[in-house]
């Protein structure tokens, strides 16, 4: 069928990363209640005139992906349901065959039928009407509901799932959380989600996640937020203003000076996969700081970096003071030598920003206090959830259960920049809203693509971007680029450096 060409999709097209909105709000549900809220007591818009808009977007992109065949809306009694009907009507003007059944006990409120002969079917006739549609409209459950849906609900989503048909959700997939992204029971596993006005946290955050399918936000008129909320998308069109463009006359004394103090002997892939990631996020000159062991391999692998050996004290201190930034940590290895390395890196660098990884961390874990000492606001560490457990003291089950609190509590205690790697990463730290990654999924899954993380976020924080910037920047391009890999089996961190330039 013709949905099949429109299976789940973790992220839009890499070439066209930079299309949409440069600001995308990250609502939580009682947010988009509030924001919704105020909308109509405000007298910018009425209930109606949301709803009416929110099914005319949802009908425009059922017909662009699915222009074939009859669609059928399951519609529960509230808003979404309201919207399914509203899609439903507007197909059905359209000239697309259409069928409607009614998912709970009474009927959407208010009515949005007007006039039109879409009669109700009861939920007995969804094997035989679902059997004979090629799109089903997901309009149970709103933003609001949370917990395992009950009979007769829960049973309906069950048989939705097991249809052939594309299914659409319509704001969010039913039995969703779309605050926590928790999923407690029986839930829709959408082809497409079409999300209106801002796209909830929760369908950001998995499991949530992999019951959306492809997530397209719609603009359905509301007026922007009159504070902001708690959490924004990192968007390509956001990423794309907040780069440093590199001028017609720009020479490598320009484009930045980055020192990288990585790769213990055995660990030179670390150290490579940064310096790598950094050559190709366009530093202007790059100096590795490693083992004595690596010279020979970062020489023939990365030509185009100065290579300096941490045996030589003096050497290492003119690496530090040579540097515009900073980056510090992977493949550097444990120990106290390794410890008294990253002291003094952060010891002596002045006023130079850093980013700081995996091993960089780990010298400081169980001791806050020591890092924080050492951190100031223009510095970015990048913990995934297990080195930010042994860092704070934390439990690994607190920070998963809510990555955006951890990272924003760590980024108070620290005093600095905080990427929380998971899916989605979050960055935290600017006292701003958290910003969250939109690219990535299963293909930044490869060891090592946090050390070209770390090198990326190191070029730009040498190009003077903001440590919040430099790292949500890092994190949507490192995201596309990874995506881009020619292998869809066996992907390597390896092939990611070499996508950053297109």
């Amino acid at each position: 069928m013709s949905h099949q060409r429109h299976t789940a999709t973790t992220m839009s097209p890499p070439e066209a990363w930079h299309a949409g909105a440069e600001t995308v709000w990250l609502p939580t549900a009682e947010e988009m209640a509030a924001l919704d809220r105020a909308a109509v007591e405000s007298g910018a818009t009425t209930e109606r005139t949301l709803i009416e808009a929110a099914g005319r977007e949802v009908a425009r992109r059922v017909q662009e992906h699915y222009p074939d065949g009859t669609v059928l809306a399951v519609a529960g009694r509230g808003h979404n349901g309201a919207d399914a009907l509203v899609a439903l009507r507007t197909l059905k003007a359209w000239g697309r065959s259409v069928r409607a059944i009614q998912a709970g006990r009474s009927p959407p409120d208010p009515d949005v039928l007007i006039g039109w002969d879409l009669p109700l079917e009861s939920p007995e006739s969804l094997p035989e009407a679902g059997g004979a549609a090629s799109v089903v409209l997901d309009g149970i459950f709103g933003t609001g509901v949370s917990g395992p849906p009950r009979e007769p609900q829960a049973g309906l989503i069950e048989r939705i799932n097991e249809l052939a048909a594309a299914r659409v959700a319509v704001d969010g997939p039913s039995g969703a959380d779309f605050t926590t992204g928790a999923v407690a029971g029986a839930c829709v596993r959408a082809h497409l989600t079409v999300t209106l006005g801002w796209p909830n946290l929760g369908l950001l955050r998995h499991p949530a996640r992999e019951y959306c399918g492809r997530i397209e936000g719609v603009d359905i008129g509301f007026p922007p937020p009159g504070e902001p909320m708690a959490a924004r998308a990192i968007t390509g069109r956001w990423v794309k203003l907040a780069l440093v463009p590199r001028p017609p006359d720009a020479h490598k004394g320009r484009a930045g000076y980055l020192s990288l103090f990585a790769g213990q002997e055995g660990m030179a892939g670390a150290c490579l996969l940064g310096a790598r990631a950094a050559l190709r996020g366009g530093i202007g000159i790059l100096k590795v700081v490693s083992a004595p062991g690596n010279r020979e391999i970062v020489q023939r692998s990365a030509p185009g970096a100065i290579f300096v050996s941490w045996s030589k004290g003096d050497e290492v201190d003119n690496a530090i003071d040579w540097a515009g930034a900073l980056a510090v940590g992977p493949g550097l290895g444990r120990g106290d030598e390794r410890r008294a390395l990253v002291d003094r890196v952060l010891r002596n660098r002045g006023d130079r920003p850093a980013v700081i990884d995996a091993d960089g961390l780990a010298a400081y874990a169980g001791n806050l206090d020591a890092l924080a000492a050492l951190v100031t606001g223009r510095d970015v560490i990048t913990p995934h959830p297990g080195e930010l457990a042994s860092l704070t003291g934390q439990t690994l089950d607190a920070i998963l259960d809510d990555p955006l609190r951890a990272a924003v509590e760590t980024a108070d205690r620290l005093g600095c920049v905080v990427l929380l790697k998971g899916a989605p990463s979050v960055v935290a730290g600017d006292d701003g809203p958290v910003r969250v990654s939109t690219t990535g999924g299963p293909a930044v899954a490869a060891g090592g693509t946090g050390d070209v993380l770390t090198g990326l976020i190191g070029a730009y924080l040498a190009v003077d971007m903001a440590a919040a910037d430099a790292a949500a920047a890092a994190l949507l391009i490192t995201g596309i680029a990874a995506a881009r890999s020619p292998q869809a089996v066996g992907h390597l961190a390896s092939d990611v450096p070499d996508q950053i330039p297109s």
